[in-house]
């Protein structure tokens, strides 16, 4: 019996930007798991929230259930059934060495959180949203590139330093979830956040240039062209 037959059927509704579904549309795309990626516009979400779980995207429905919210699970569902698909993400014996990284990269995008959300939604952070908040978000933003993110490329540098990937010679979860992130800051759609904030990391930067040469992920990203 071909792994396929056993892969039940996936639906994935997000957005139309890679936000926090991106790890999830990762680890289905690099386990060859078959799913449908439905983009909700801006303008639709008001009527569909009251319909969700917990008023938030993703969600993730599985053969026709009831939805599942929450990233972060949909995250290691992905794993496992990429792990069983033959595309080991999640392998049981690499688990606490993956689990591990993804809290690495937890600490990272909580480190990223305030500096988005100052410019985003300042009112969520104490500020008027009313005001000019202008020179808030360079200061925020400035000190995250100066301060926060050497800290956590220094880091990731000597993580690497032994791997290819976060946990060693092929990608796991932890990869499909960290590779976004980096995408994100060196974007140039982030004020007062260069593409130069990983010049200084080049082992970062082959990292991530890496992942993206990866076949199935350099062919989701054409497909999104």
């Amino acid at each position: 019996m071909h792994a396929s037959k056993t892969i039940p059927k996936i639906v994935l509704t997000y957005f139309n930007i890679q936000g926090v579904a991106e790890k999830v549309r990762l680890a289905l795309t690099l386990g060859n798991i078959p799913f449908q990626d439905t983009r909700v516009s801006f303008p639709e979400w008001p009527a569909m929230k009251t319909t969700t779980p917990y008023g938030q995207l993703p969600l993730m429905t599985i053969d026709d259930a009831p939805p599942f919210a929450q990233s972060a699970a949909m995250l290691r569902y992905a794993g496992k059934l990429a792990t069983s698909n033959g595309c080991p993400l999640y392998p049981d014996e690499d688990y606490l060495k993956i689990e591990e990284a993804l809290g690495f990269v937890s600490d990272i995008q909580r480190a990223w959180r305030i500096p988005v959300l100052v410019g985003i939604d300042p009112a969520s952070l104490g500020h008027d949203p009313s005001a000019d908040n202008s020179d808030v978000v360079k200061k925020v933003r400035s000190d995250f590139v100066a301060n926060a993110l050497p800290k956590y490329l220094t880091f990731l540098t000597a993580k690497l330093a032994s791997s290819p990937y976060l946990c060693g010679s092929h990608p796991t979860i932890a990869d499909c979830e960290l590779v976004p992130v980096l995408n994100r800051m060196t974007c140039g759609q982030v004020d007062h956040v260069p593409t130069t904030c990983l010049d200084d990391f080049p082992t970062v930067q082959e990292y991530v240039a890496r992942f993206m040469e990866l076949e199935t992920v350099k062919a989701w990203y054409e497909s999104q062209a």
